[in-house]
């Protein structure tokens, strides 16, 4: 959270609140919390993981130079969010599935999207830009954090089926204020749902800062939920998200006791 009203820079008083292992200046800096979560970090993992992020940034200049040709109807960019969104897309497991916003065109490319998955639905030619069996991500969601009961839902199926894999939601800073996204977070605490809430944020909220959205960081989930949360910047990757998120090497179990039918 910013505590300025106007956009921010890396101001010494928001870098308080960030747990983080690289300086803006991309030296490494030492976190007790999370040095372990990336002691077997190499050369070739890095090196691709980067090669994602270029490669994601020129997808999405491709994707506002259609929309600006009237080729698309619509294309929401993810410029700046390319971290955040391929550093979480690649800790996944093909098993998990994964509801979006209509801004999450990293964790399509990092599931295994084909170029045309990309533009289908902004063309208006199909309902769903791709398979979401076979990518195992539901269909974008254009309302506002509705994604994130879907998320919860399918999270408490996962439950009753004894299944290995959880459920992962994304959305912004803005979303943070819908009624939808505060249920959904209260629901997932209460029958400790498998689910993992993303929140990438870039310190606006659709059209304000989120200093004048909120009078609480957005990493700080609301009390009644019950669930840990981590801020992070989207353009800084690193492994160290499982753990921020609830998740680290141990699968999430799904131990949540059975829901009531009265």
């Amino acid at each position: 959270m910013s505590p300025h009203i106007s956009p921010i820079t890396d101001t010494q008083s928001d870098l308080e609140l960030i747990e983080r292992i690289i300086a803006p200046d991309g030296t490494r800096m030492p976190n007790p919390q999370l040095d372990r979560y990336v002691e077997d970090l190499d050369f070739s993992l890095l090196r691709d993981l980067h090669r994602d992020m270029v490669v994601l940034r020129r997808i999405d200049a491709e994707g506002v130079a259609l929309q600006r040709q009237g080729q698309l109807g619509l294309w929401a960019p993810c410029n700046g969010q390319e971290a955040a969104q391929i550093g979480t897309g690649r800790a996944l497991e093909a098993r998990d599935f994964v509801f979006p916003s209509y801004r999450e065109t990293g964790v399509m490319y990092s599931r295994g999207a084909q170029p045309g998955d990309y533009v289908r639905m902004w063309r208006g030619e199909e309902g769903a830009a791709y398979d979401p069996a076979e990518l195992r991500i539901a269909p974008l969601q254009i309302i506002i954090g509705a994604q994130t009961l879907h998320a919860v839902g399918y999270a408490m199926g996962i439950q009753h089926d004894g299944a290995d894999e959880v459920a992962v939601t994304y959305f912004g800073d803005g979303a943070t204020s819908q009624g939808d996204v505060n249920e959904a977070m209260i629901f997932a605490s209460s029958y400790r749902a498998p689910v993992v809430f993303v929140c990438q944020n870039n310190h606006w909220a659709i059209s304000e800062p989120v200093g004048l959205q909120s009078q609480f960081p957005s990493r700080a989930a609301p009390p009644a939920s019950a669930s840990r949360a981590c801020a992070s910047t989207a353009m800084t990757w690193s492994p160290a998200w499982p753990p921020c998120a609830g998740r680290s090497t141990t699968r999430v179990p799904a131990r949540a006791p059975p829901i009531s039918r009265r």
